[in-house]
């Protein structure tokens, strides 16, 4: 009995097995869910979506697995620290000082979510060597004001990025992060001459509506010349602009993935793709990655004419009726009728 019990434990496992299965329990979501509105939240320098602290329990459930046993701690400490959220500048201190202390867990980082523009955050970067996946939510910083050469936080964070071989590419923007300021700017055009230095890079995601401005043109012609880029997705522009068509040009481009915020698929009927219809790279491209809905069919009923009656629908008269009935009745017609049969009629 006791043999059967060891062998049916979770610990007797492979921990190939094991670490499967604890991937599934402590690799966080692509992007936290943030706090309601109506819950009270603590004071952050960065005012980013990303940067709003997640539920308590989403952290505490991820780091349940690892407090099971030193088994698990080993197996799953690694897996853990592959994706890195740094939603403030405070976060990304405390994960360096970790880092720092244990180089070993440096190596295993994979995917960062820098939640601002920062200088920990580009300190971070620079300690992990391996990895493949960043992920960027401009700001308009602290001040607001400051000038692209006294803006050190995102010099330093731009000089990190030329330096990575990245394969996936994630660029956000806070709301009130427009692409006429200053930051928001200078790091658009620090990531357009970064790409000829990514030649793995594989994706790009444009995490927000994003138009053909003098900001962006620059990152989208850098892109339509990435020899490796084979997948585009970016959120459903409101109106017309030339910035996909710029980069459907690259040849080793698979697929544009469109979207809308909320909603499971795009129409047809939208003003952006009635003008990309007219290009048949770029349709081509969105119609292989993009999930369509299908608009409902408009019929109307139309009335059908009966078929005319074969015999005459003329009610009988209630004389007639007492006579028929009558005749139904005497004994003598009653000997004389046959039988119905099915498939044949008799009139009267």
């Amino acid at each position: 009995m006791t043999s059967v019990q060891v062998l049916t434990s979770l610990s007797s496992f492979p921990e190939e097995l094991l670490a499967r299965i604890l991937a599934d329990c402590v690799t966080p979501p692509q992007v936290f869910p943030v706090r309601p509105p109506w819950h009270t939240q603590p004071f952050f320098p960065c005012p980013s979506l990303l940067a709003r602290p997640p539920p308590p329990t989403s952290t505490r459930a991820r780091l349940a697995p690892l407090l099971v046993s030193r088994q698990f701690l080993r197996i799953g400490t690694p897996i853990y620290y592959q994706t890195l959220h740094l939603p403030t500048a405070v976060h990304a201190a405390r994960v360096l000082e970790t880092l720092t202390a244990q180089p070993v867990l440096a190596g295993t980082v994979r995917r960062v979510v820098l939640g601002c523009v920062s200088l920990e955050g580009a300190r971070v970067l620079r300690v992990c060597e391996r990895i493949e996946d960043v992920d960027i939510c401009m700001d308009v910083g602290i001040e607001g004001n400051a000038h692209a050469a006294a803006d050190q936080d995102a010099e330093a964070l731009c000089d990190v990025l030329e330096r990575i071989d990245l394969k996936h590419l994630t660029i956000r923007k806070t709301s009130d992060a427009y692409l006429t300021l200053t930051r928001p700017k200078y790091v658009l055009q620090r990531i357009a001459k970064a790409v000829p230095c990514w030649p793995n890079l594989e994706s790009v995601h444009y995490a927000l509506k994003i138009g053909s401005a003098p900001a962006t043109r620059p990152l989208a012609e850098a892109l339509s010349h990435a020899p490796n880029l084979r997948i585009l997705k970016a959120q459903l522009p409101a109106i017309w602009n030339e910035l996909f068509l710029v980069i459907s040009q690259n040849s080793a481009l698979e697929q544009i993935a469109l979207y809308a915020e909320g909603a499971d698929g795009i129409l047809h009927t939208t003003m952006y793709m009635i003008e990309a219809k007219k290009h048949a790279r770029l349709s081509e491209l969105i119609k292989a990655g993009t999930s369509f809905i299908r608009t409902r069919a408009h019929t109307t009923a139309a009335a059908v004419p009966s078929p005319p009656p074969t015999r005459p629908s003329t009610p009988l008269s209630a004389s007639r009726v007492k006579e028929v009935a009558a005749e139904l009745m005497s004994p003598q017609l009653s000997q004389n009728v046959p039988l119905p049969v099915a498939g044949r009629s008799y009139a009267f």
